[in-house]
């Protein structure tokens, strides 16, 4: 089960009613290719991304817990009920499962699913799609930002397109003479469509048909797509060889190769082309200027940030949130001095048994020995002759209650609450968590922000 919202208070009540069941909950500037061919269009400047961005924040909410929930205090007489740990991590959830083809980046994208439908982020109304017949679509073809949207049948034979503003099929059929359509691509306007067939043939034209074959592809088809002013079809094969087809004139343009080959996977950024070679090594290709740059200067191209890993789609959205797994019951700590080999043994939080030096209060070696004597704290301290020791340090404290955290290295933070003794409002460092080098009470902890940032 993964925590919508920490409010400790429900989770309590939840927790009531499963009684003690033992749980752990888991928690580029762009540069000109030949003259008008890519003039951007004025209305990819209005940007789909929201409905994207949307159902990706409410992904998180779902599967992370924002930093500021960590703050939120349970009832009163219900803080030993419950404790919880939380682990940062890069956010990358996933957005749809049993992918089958995908199209399109954050500005708008298409996903044909294993269950036969057809799932649309954008700027228009339609949001599903199912082909007739309800048969599952194989492909998908969509641009980013385009009102239509293209797609096979299960077998790749027949081709349909579809309206996003009207969420509608639009009449009539684009026939496949070879098919199964190996891959296919729509522009961002909507207005061009390209597929290569089985024979390798290389089809384009206006989304709605008649295609017209321009080349049959002599090596293995990798990628097919458009520039982003929509002017330019680009394939490419595994060979390195780049075709380029001018759309508003239909005619050939000078086509390219791309030295390093044979090549296994193409994917395209901006006017930057990427090709990866078997062993992971890759090359990055520019269409303005038709020759090699570095990774560096390709980055400045249009990344995106969604890719299919393991038949899911995902995406990075290159922030920071936290992971959390509740715990019942209280946090117990189990520590016995050793005054022969000057050390502290602690059972901890995670179940592990960790050694710390009673001279500088740092994590030591495991010694054998025999002196092994079990010491109580007082307030969280631990008294060892003229030394006092802190396994963990107050958050911060709301009303009656005061929130206690102890950082384990490669775990993460633990977080509970206890009863204060007094009434207070005390947020020393807020927005923050402490970190120990050392167990020594008089030595203070490290405050780490608490980073999340935006979705990209």
């Amino acid at each position: 089960m993964i925590l919508r919202y920490l409010n400790i208070s429900a989770m309590i009540l939840t927790i009531a009613v499963i009684a003690a069941q033992p749980m752990e909950l888991k928690a580029a500037s762009r540069e000109r290719v030949g003259e008008f061919y890519i003039d951007v269009p004025r209305q990819l400047n209005k940007g789909t991304t929201r409905s994207l961005k949307d159902y990706v924040s409410k992904l998180m909410g779902s599967e992370y817990v924002s930093a500021a929930k960590l703050y939120d205090p349970p009832l009163e007489g219900l803080e030993d009920k419950l404790y919880i740990s939380v682990k940062r991590e890069k956010a990358v959830p996933i957005i749809a499962g049993g992918v089958s083809s995908y199209a399109g980046n954050e500005e708008g994208l298409a996903a044909a699913l294993n269950d036969g439908s057809i799932r649309v982020w954008s700027k228009y109304k339609c949001s599903k799609l199912k082909l007739p017949g309800g048969g599952g679509a194989e492909s998908v073809g969509y641009g980013p930002g385009s009102p239509t949207l293209a797609a096979t049948s299960k077998l790749g034979e027949k081709l349909y397109v579809y309206d996003l503003e009207k969420c509608t099929r639009i009449p009539g059929d684009i026939p496949v003479e070879h098919g199964p359509v190996k891959m296919m691509s729509v522009s961002r306007t909507g207005d061009w469509m390209a597929l290569i067939d089985s024979f390798n043939g290389l089809l384009c034209g206006p989304v709605t048909g008649p295609l017209k074959e321009i080349s049959i592809m002599e090596g293995t088809p990798l990628y097919l797509g458009f520039t982003p002013g929509q002017g330019v079809l680009v394939a490419i094969e595994a060979s390195g060889k780049i075709i380029k087809w001018g759309m508003k004139n239909h005619s050939p343009l000078s086509a390219d190769l791309v030295p390093g080959g044979p090549f296994v996977s193409v994917r395209m950024s901006g006017y930057v082309v990427c090709l990866s070679i078997e062993d992971g090594k890759e090359i990055y290709w520019d269409l303005s200027k038709r020759s090699i740059v570095k990774k560096t200067e390709a980055l400045k191209q249009e990344p995106s940030w969604i890719y299919e890993q393991n038949g899911v789609l995902v995406y990075s959205t290159g922030v920071d949130r936290w992971k959390i797994t509740e715990h019942l019951g209280r946090p117990m700590f189990i520590v016995s001095q050793s005054v022969k080999e000057k050390l502290l043994r602690v059972r901890d939080l995670d179940g592990e048994t960790r050694y710390y030096s009673t001279l500088d209060g740092k994590k030591n070696i495991e010694i054998d020995t025999d002196d092994w004597k079990m010491i109580s704290p007082k307030k969280g301290v631990y008294t060892v002759g003229r030394s006092s020791f802190r396994l963990y340090d107050p958050v911060c404290q709301k009303g009656s209650q005061m929130l206690y955290s102890r950082y384990i290295e490669g775990k993460g933070f633990y977080l509970w609450w206890e009863l204060a003794g007094n009434y207070a409002k005390k947020n020393p460092h807020p927005m923050e968590l402490p970190i120990r080098e050392t167990i020594l009470a008089d030595k203070p902890a490290q405050w780490v922000p608490l980073v999340e940032g935006k979705i990209r």
